[in-house]
């Protein structure tokens, strides 16, 4: 493994001067914590360590970009540098080169500072963003103007060298892991940060997410048709649910509602169609379970940041009646895609005796969604 990315997560925000504490507040439909995730890019990163409470972990195990063997939770320490540390120590048996130590409180890191943290780490042992600000500086003491360099995180390390530093100053405390590399006099190697990448610490910074946030729409749409297999009377599977009528043909289960809803799916991510991610011609793909599709999909809407707030389904067949299973299809979707009943809209129609399906050889369905970086209820 080389890179491996530390989440602090586990200060209690008093300044903040909430009961919550300020990385699981709620704003909106999210929490700042749920914010950085989603802006984070996954591959970027072979493992990521949590210092958080127990009490949000399965949360965050469960519906974090990351796959589940790729994240570890460590226990916050007394400070931030003693969590750090805890952190760090989950990291040892690991083949890591670099550790980037992130605060929770900054959800508005770019994945572009990221890669440039990782690139300087190619020839330097460590790499700290700063920002400048245009306000005048003044020193209290000797009342003369002077250059503030206001420190950032994420801080990007060589593995070995910040975990010895932490040793070594087991017993010290310091405001950011910068700090110990200070005390040791080894070199800082600075790069310009964004003044975007805010830390949320007061109340009033809250005004400034939605200045920052930017909601994305996508929308995408997904077709399908398969014709009936007139010698199989039994195993219609329609958006999941099992139908007592004329099978459907095709190389896994013939979903037509569930292969439409993969494909617009994928059409609001970009990423070309359901025959691209499963191929009609691949063994392993025999008569599965169309589910596992939509579980496919789900993961990679998790992985891009990217939630479901709306889907409509078509289905066009002229047999069997579908009115009286529009409810168990409903509850099936909501279960495998993990989103609310209310937002999924199935409804049918003929195609009026016209065609290949008007003459009943077939069942078709189409099926529009739309997603949005930000979750609504």
């Amino acid at each position: 493994m080389k890179n491996a990315l530390v989440i602090l997560a586990g200060g209690k925000g008093k300044r903040f001067a909430q009961k919550t504490p300020k990385q699981f507040y709620n704003i909106g439909n999210t929490n700042i914590m749920d914010l950085l995730l989603s802006n984070i890019d996954s591959k970027l990163f072979d493992i990521l360590v949590i210092s958080i409470d127990k009490k949000y972990r399965n949360k965050y195990l469960n519906h974090s970009i990351f796959q589940k063997n790729k994240i570890l939770f460590s226990d916050p320490g007394m400070n931030r540098k003693k969590s750090s540390y805890n952190a760090l120590i989950k990291l040892k048996k690991f083949k890591i080169k670099n550790v980037l130590i992130h605060d929770a409180a900054r959800p508005f890191c770019s994945n572009n500072l990221i890669k440039r943290i990782i690139n300087k780490l190619k020839k330097n042992n460590n790499v700290i963003p700063f920002v400048e600000y245009n306000d005048r500086q003044i020193s209290k003491v000797n009342k003369k103007d002077i250059k503030v360099l206001n420190i950032q995180t994420p801080q990007g390390f060589h593995y070995n060298v910040i975990l010895d530093a932490h040793r070594k100053l087991r017993n010290e405390i310091f405001s950011d892991d910068s700090g110990l590399l200070q005390k040791l006099n080894i070199k800082i190697n600075f790069i310009k940060g964004e003044k975007t990448n805010l830390k949320i610490t007061y109340p009033e910074d809250l005004k400034f997410i939605p200045l920052i946030k930017k909601t994305i729409f996508k929308s995408g749409i997904g077709y399908d048709i398969h014709q009936f297999d007139k010698k199989n009377k039994k195993g219609l599977k329609l958006c999941g649910v099992k139908i007592p009528f004329t099978k459907l043909k095709g190389h896994s289960d013939a979903d037509v509602g569930l292969h439409a809803i993969c494909d617009s799916i994928f059409g609001a991510l970009s990423m070309r169609d359901i025959g691209y991610h499963f191929p009609n011609n691949d063994k392993k793909f025999k008569n599965i379970d169309s589910s596992k599709f939509i579980y496919y999909c789900r993961e990679k809407l998790n992985e891009k940041g990217f939630y479901i707030i709306n889907i409509d389904i078509n289905i066009i067949a002229e047999k069997p009646n579908i009115s009286k299973y529009v409810l168990s299809m409903k509850k099936r979707i909501s279960k495998l895609l993990k989103i609310p009943e209310k937002i999924i809209s199935i409804k049918a129609t003929t195609n009026e005796k016209i065609g290949f399906i008007g003459n009943g050889d077939g069942i078709a369905a189409e099926s529009i969604v739309q997603i949005s970086n930000e979750k609504y209820n």
